[in-house]
């Protein structure tokens, strides 16, 4: 994310308390512009000391991402069905409602309006939510004709973010960050519900499970033996592999639809969607399946666990007068 030529057009400023301590919540009525000086500050500070890699996190939710408080709030105001005072008010009350645990102290919530960012070749605009829940001390010297005096104040530093987050305009991304989250972890789990966005370890489990779903999915024995055998030789032969090269193969046993469906599925249950072209470690994904995949099903509700050397190359099943089943395996070794 590039955030060279951003800029601050609008704020609203809100004061949360906890409902638990029965601190209100008050609500500004008016967003505001604010002056150069300020938003140099809040760029300097608040957006450059939120963008990171190691920031990185998602929206997620158990059921439908849509029914994500934060996800859904902002894509109503960046569709343009909500301005952004409604919008602040909104995530405002939802950061009321979130705020029960003891340990959470009042602050005042700003919530941002930034443009000009870039996410490679088109510009993009984010909200950013920062509470700062600590006021700092600051000295500040007053001039009067020939004499200089010494002051107190106290007031927000920008530089030190208490909790944040930048929710961005296109798809589930956004940056998060809370500092005083060891005690409450209120902010990223209850509040945002967001996730670090996954390493290869998570990815390459998603799709060894959505490979496992697409198997069960294939109803003739011999065909689904035919498909977890040619997912297994491509993971020994490349070093790695693609959601999208394993969607295609899928896609023969299938169709497009289905694994296109599995795959939506398995992102709305891990809040993510897995990028068709990243590279994952072809390694990691057979390890996960030879496991799961040594339970091979025969028909009729029969299944058995076969030895890695061996595949399953055709099942006879007689049924007699009597109605005994006899079930006739043609096994193959597999070549090293």
């Amino acid at each position: 994310m590039q955030i060279t030529e951003a800029r601050v057009e609008r704020l609203v400023v809100h004061r949360v308390g906890n409902p638990a301590r029965s601190e209100p919540l008050q609500l500004s009525g008016k967003a505001t512009q604010v002056d150069e000086g300020v938003s140099a500050l809040i760029l300097d500070g608040y957006l450059k000391g939120i963008v990171s890699d190691k920031k990185k996190y998602q929206f997620y939710h158990e059921s439908d991402l849509n029914l994500n408080e934060l996800y859904h709030y902002s894509r109503q105001f960046f569709r343009g069905e909500a301005d952004l005072l409604e919008v602040s008010q909104r995530i405002a009350k939802h950061l009321y409602a979130r705020s029960q645990h003891p340990n959470i102290m009042a602050g005042d919530l700003l919530v941002i309006l930034f443009s000009g960012l870039s996410d490679g070749d088109r510009e993009v605009r984010a909200l950013g939510l920062f509470k700062a829940e600590i006021q700092e001390d600051f000295l500040t010297i007053v001039e009067s004709g020939e004499v200089f005096d010494i002051s107190h104040a106290s007031g927000i530093n920008p530089r030190l973010i208490d909790k944040g987050a930048l929710l961005l305009e296109h798809g589930p991304l956004l940056y998060a960050v809370d500092r005083q989250g060891n005690e409450a972890k209120f902010w990223l789990d209850d509040f945002l519900q967001a996730m670090r966005v996954p390493d290869t370890s998570t990815s390459s489990k998603v799709v060894a499970e959505v490979l496992e779903q697409i198997s069960e999915e294939i109803d003739d024995p011999q065909e689904q033996v035919r498909f977890k055998d040619e997912v297994l030789n491509l993971c020994k032969t490349e070093p790695e592999l693609s959601p999208r090269q394993m969607g295609s193969m899928a896609e023969r046993y299938v169709g497009s639809e289905e694994v296109g469906r599995l795959f939506d599925n398995a992102a709305e249950s891990y809040g993510f969607s897995l990028e068709s072209d990243a590279p994952l470690p072809a390694q990691s994904v057979a390890k996960r399946l030879e496991k799961s995949w040594s339970k091979v099903g025969i028909g009729h509700g029969v299944s058995l666990l076969l030895p890695s050397d061996l595949s399953l190359q055709n099942v006879r099943s007689v049924k007699g007068e009597n109605g005994e089943l006899t079930l006739t395996l043609f096994l193959q070794q597999k070549e090293d």
